[in-house]
C-alpha cells in the first residue's frame, strides 16, 4: 500500500463520528419503538447501514481524489508543491459540497423507503408523523452529516499539514485561487456551531411541539420519541464537533506559541506549520515571514539597503479607516535602518492597537530588535490579549533576548471607537500628548507619562493600565525622543517637551495628514540634523 492509500485510510478513520451519529439515531428508533411502529425490520436497518456506508465512503473517496494525486509527487517538485497548496486550500470547500450532496441523497432515500415500508406493511403513518420523520432525516443527513464531514475534513487536513510541514513537504503558502476562507474563519466557527447544533434543532423541536398538540395520543408519542432521537443526535454531534475543534485549535495555538518563543529566542531559522487557511494561518505565515526576514538580515549584515527595505515593509502600509477618526504615522531613521517602531492594528470588533516603541541604540542591532518586537506585537494583537498581559509577555521575552544594558521603551494603547476612549500603558517611553479642544475654543494638553521602567531590564514587572476619554476634536501625539532631543544649531539646546506642547497647541486645527511634515520642517528650522536620532510620530485625531 502506497502513502496516498494510507492517507486515504487515515481519512476514512477520521470520519468515524459520522457512523457513530447514524448508529445513535438508528438505535434510539429501535429502542423507543418507532422502528417497530413503522415496520422497519432488522434486515432493513442493516440495508440502511450498508447504503449509508457505501454512500459516505464513496463521498470520502471522491473528496480525497485531488489530494491523493498531489500526495504522489511526479516531475517538478516546486510545481507539485504549488498544486498541493491549492488542493489543501480548496479541500474544506470540496468536502462541504460532496458531504452535503451525499447527505441530501441519503435523506431522500430514507424519506422514500421508510414511509413506503410503513404503507406496504399497513402501519400507521399520518401526515404529522411523516413530517416529523422528514425533518429528522433532513436534519441528520442534510445538516449534521455535512457539518461533521467538513469539520472532520478540516481536522484531517490540519493533521496532514502538520505532518508534511515537519517533513518539509508543505510550506503553507496561500494559493491565489483560494476563495472560500469563510468556511474555516475562526470567528465564524462558534456561530456555525450554534446554527447547526443549537438554533436549527430548537426550531425543529418547536415545530414538533406544534405538531404533537394537534394530533392523537399515538402521534404525540411518536413525535416525542423522534424529538428524543433528534436531541440525542444533536447533543452527540455538538460534543464531537466541540472536542475536535478544541483539540485542533489547541494544536494550532501550541504551534503559534512555539513560533513566538522562537522569535523571542532569536531562532529565526525555525518554521511555524500553517494548519488552517484562516486568521490563524495568516498569523503563522506572518511569523514565518518575520523569521525569514530576520534570518535574511542576520545573513546579510552588510546589505543595509536591503535591510532598510525590509524594515519599511514591517511598518503599516496604510492607515485603517475608522469612522470619526483619522490616523497618521511617520518615521525617519538616522541610518539606513533604525530602532524606532510604530504600528496600528485593527481588530475585528473595530478596536485599534496603537504602538510606538524606541529600541536603545541605533542602526542594525536596534533594527533587529525592532523587527522581533514587531512580530511579537502583531501576534499578540491578533490574539487580542489585554495590553498589560501583552506588555508582560514582551518584557519577559526581551529580558531573555536583549544583551545587558539594552532595553525598549514602549507606548501601547487600544483605541475603542465605540466608547471614544483609549486604554494605554507607558513603559519608560516619553510622555505622549493628548490635546483637548473645548467647545469654547480653549485648548489644553494632558501628558500620558510612563508608569513603569522600559522593557527588557527587569523581569516580573507590573503594568498599570489607564483609561482616558477621547473627546471630539482631541488629538493624540505619540512620539519618540528623537523629537524632543533634537538640538539647535547654536548652544546645543534641545527642542524639549515644553516647545512640543506649544507647537501642538499652535497647530491644533491643522490637518493630520500634514502634521508630521510640518513638525519635521519646524524641527529642521530649529536646528535638527537628520543624523541626530531616529524620529517617529503617531497621530490620532477624533473629528468634530
Amino acid at each position: 500500500m502506497n502513502s496516498a492509500d494510507k492517507n486515504f485510510g487515515s481519512y476514512l478513520l477520521c470520519l468515524w463520528p459520522l457512523m457513530f451519529i447514524f448508529l445513535i439515531g438508528q438505535s434510539l428508533m429501535r429502542l423507543n419503538g418507532n422502528a417497530a411502529e413503522l415496520g422497519i425490520t432488522t434486515a432493513l436497518s442493516i440495508t440502511d447501514t450498508v447504503v449509508f456506508l457505501l454512500l459516505f465512503c464513496a463521498t470520502a473517496w471522491w473528496t480525497f481524489q485531488p489530494l491523493k494525486q498531489c500526495l504522489s509527487p511526479k516531475g517538478d517538485i516546486e510545481k507539485h508543491q504549488r498544486a498541493l497548496e491549492t488542493v489543501m486550500s480548496a479541500f474544506p470547500w470540496r468536502a462541504l459540497k460532496f458531504f452535503w450532496l451525499a447527505g441530501l441523497i441519503f435523506a431522500v432515500y430514507l424519506i422514500i423507503i421508510i414511509p413506503l415500508v410503513a404503507i406496504m406493511g399497513d402501519h400507521q403513518l399520518s401526515w404529522r408523523m411523516f413530517i416529523t420523520l422528514t425533518l429528522n432525516f433532513l436534519f441528520a443527513s442534510g445538516i449534521l452529516a455535512p457539518a461533521l464531514g467538513v469539520t472532520l475534513s478540516i481536522v484531517y487536513a490540519a493533521r496532514l499539514r502538520l505532518q508534511m510541514s515537519r517533513q518539509g513537504l508543505f510550506s503553507g503558502a496561500l494559493s491565489d485561487r483560494h476563495a472560500h476562507r469563510h468556511i474555516t474563519e475562526s470567528s465564524h466557527r462558534p456561530w456555525l456551531l450554534f446554527l447547526v447544533t443549537g438554533l436549527v434543532p430548537t426550531l425543529i423541536l418547536s415545530l414538533y411541539i406544534w405538531l404533537a398538540q394537534g394530533g392523537s395520543e399515538t402521534e404525540a408519542q411518536f413525535i416525542l420519541s423522534q424529538a428524543i432521537v433528534l436531541l440525542a443526535m444533536s447533543v452527540s454531534a455538538s460534543l464531537l464537533l466541540v472536542w475536535h475543534i478544541t483539540q485542533t485549535l489547541k494544536t494550532v495555538t501550541l504551534t503559534l506559541e512555539t513560533g513566538l518563543r522562537h522569535l523571542a529566542d532569536g531562532q529565526f531559522d525555525e518554521h511555524v506549520p500553517v494548519l488552517f487557511d484562516d486568521d490563524f494561518g495568516e498569523l503563522a505565515r506572518g511569523l514565518n515571514t518575520a523569521m525569514l526576514g530576520l534570518q535574511e538580515r542576520e545573513d546579510l549584515k552588510d546589505s543595509l539597503s536591503l535591510a532598510s527595505e525590509i524594515q519599511q515593509g514591517l511598518l503599516p502600509k496604510h492607515e485603517p479607516v475608522i469612522p470619526f477618526y483619522s490616523l497618521k504615522g511617520f518615521q525617519q531613521t538616522c541610518y539606513a535602518v533604525g530602532g524606532d517602531y510604530y504600528d496600528y492594528i485593527k481588530l475585528e470588533d473595530g478596536r485599534i492597537w496603537l504602538m510606538v516603541a524606541d529600541v536603545s541604540g541605533k542602526g542594525y542591532p536596534a533594527a533587529l530588535t525592532m523587527a522581533n518586537l514587531q512580530a511579537m506585537l502583531r501576534g499578540l494583537a491578533t490574539l487580542d490579549w489585554p495590553i498589560e498581559q501583552a506588555a508582560g509577555y514582551l518584557n519577559e521575552a526581551l529580558c531573555d533576548t536583549l544583551t545587558a544594558g539594552r532595553f525598549v521603551t514602549l507606548f501601547m494603547a487600544k483605541l475603542q471607537p465605540e466608547s471614544h476612549s483609549i486604554v494605554w500603558v507607558n513603559a519608560g517611553h516619553v510622555p505622549s500628548l493628548l490635546l483637548h479642544t473645548a467647545e469654547s475654543g480653549d485648548t489644553n494638553i494632558t501628558a500620558l507619562p510612563a508608569s513603569s521602567p522600559p522593557l527588557g531590564l527587569v523581569k516580573n514587572l507590573q503594568f498599570d493600565v489607564v483609561r482616558t476619554d477621547f473627546h471630539a476634536g482631541d488629538t493624540l501625539l505619540a512620539y519618540t525622543d528623537g523629537v524632543t532631543e533634537s538640538s539647535s544649531r547654536i548652544g546645543k539646546e534641545m527642542f524639549g517637551e515644553a516647545r512640543l506642547r506649544e507647537w501642538l497647541m499652535a497647530h491644533a486645527d491643522e490637518s493630520l495628514d500634514t502634521l508630521p511634515h510640518t513638525l519635521l520642517e519646524d524641527l529642521k528650522t530649529f536646528g535638527r540634523n537628520d543624523q541626530d536620532d531616529d524620529l517617529t510620530l503617531l497621530c490620532v485625531k477624533r473629528e468634530k
